[in-house]
């Protein structure tokens, strides 16, 4: 009997170990470079889980030494190391209903991947057409300043809409940036692509920060805005995608951007993708900061991170700023509808002087595969 519970003793206490060890190894995300070790790509999507386990393990401490408890105390601590991932990760405030009247004084900004403004056609433009519900929703969130990532608008004709058309002229966003990084035009119709600002507030400077190491479908671009007399700078981009749905044969006339990777890399397995487009989100979030840091203006910087929070590429960008969703927001924050409830890839980040009053992250259905995200922002 006491040889079986030695056993016992023993295998928990090698199980405690393993979900520790994982732990830690998942806590060390933030701080090296991927590019140095491919598996932190992994660590960082895990981290949600491998916080979880030690959880696990913790409690499993806590009934092995419950006589013991310097080592429950050590244990704990362990659990401490990562709370760097644990507090940028999940939201700590109670969550609240929103509320549709802002409070005086604030602003509010909607920033979406609206997934190309699916369905444009004019045959398709039925009640429970993606692109009709996307606009009735961003109707009804009656932003100040929108942030589009992933935008597409075709010029009208007799066949399709254009997007652009129906905010300017319909919902009434007077001014507007469009970064416009793929010009492209077909046998029956002309589109740009690119990011997207709109604004209700004169916009009284633009640019566009390209990453300029390779083709990418969209860069980094931005608008300084007039608020009431305050000049805000408004960052928005879309960070390389990755291509996780996509398998088959490359379409090129709609990937050319897909062109410089290899054919291996596109055929390849989710986690040879992450892997590859981690390595150029980094470059890219380097980039994003050296901009960032030389903002003239107050700043909120808007983005498909295609990062989770716990990754180095989240960290880089975000080190000495607020993070909206942090300061209001509650759980995971979950912003895209595939693989994981932990994956908030989409971010609202602003510099000090800049608050977040409300946050909102309501999951839409047959949208965009993103969730739109909405703050409440006081300039002070």
């Amino acid at each position: 009997m006491n040889k079986l519970r030695s056993l016992l003793k023993l295998a928990l206490i090698t199980v405690i170990v393993l979900l520790l060890s994982f732990y830690l190894l998942s806590c060390l995300t933030p701080y090296i470079n991927p590019v140095y070790w491919s598996g932190f790509t992994y660590l960082a999507l895990l981290f949600p889980y491998s916080f979880l386990l030690a959880l696990i393990g913790f409690g499993l401490s806590v009934v092995l030494f419950r006589k013991k408890i310097k080592y429950c105390i050590i244990v704990f601590g362990i659990l401490l190391i990562g709370y760097k991932n644990i507090f940028a990760t999940i939201g700590f405030h109670r969550s609240k209903v929103f509320q549709e009247k802002k409070e005086e004084g604030t602003i509010r900004l909607l920033s979406w991947n609206v997934d190309d403004f699916v369905k444009c056609d004019k045959a398709l433009d039925k009640p429970k057409n993606p692109r009709r519900n996307i606009l009735e929703f961003i109707k009804s969130a009656n932003a100040d300043i929108i942030c589009f990532q992933d935008y597409r608008n075709f010029e009208e004709n007799k066949y399709i809409y254009s997007n652009t058309k129906f905010m300017v002229d319909t919902l009434k966003y007077p001014y507007h940036y469009f970064s416009v990084d793929d010009p492209c035009i077909g046998e029956y119709f002309a589109c740009k692509y690119g990011t997207m600002i709109y604004s209700k507030f004169p916009i009284i400077d633009s640019g566009r920060v390209a990453y300029n190491w390779e083709h990418l479908p969209e860069h980094l671009m931005y608008a300084t805005v007039n608020v009431n007399g305050k000049l805000v700078r408004f960052y928005n981009t879309h960070l390389r995608s990755m291509f996780l749905h996509r398998f088959g044969k490359i379409p090129q006339q709609n990937y050319k951007f897909v062109i410089d990777d290899t054919a291996i890399i596109y055929y390849g397995h989710r986690t040879e993708k992450l892997r590859y487009f981690d390595l150029i989100h980094v470059k890219q979030a380097k980039l994003i900061k050296e901009e960032l840091n030389k903002s003239p203006e107050p700043f909120v910087f808007c983005a498909d991170l295609n990062s989770v929070p716990s990754s180095y590429v989240y960290q880089c960008i975000s080190n000495g700023l607020n993070d909206a969703f942090l300061q209001y927001g509650n759980g995971w924050g979950q912003t895209y509808s595939g693989f994981s409830p932990t994956l908030r890839i989409d971010v609202t980040l602003m510099s000090k002087q800049i608050e977040a009053k409300q946050y909102y992250c309501p999951k839409l259905q047959n949208a965009s595969d993103h969730y739109p995200v909405i703050t409440d922002l006081l300039i002070h």
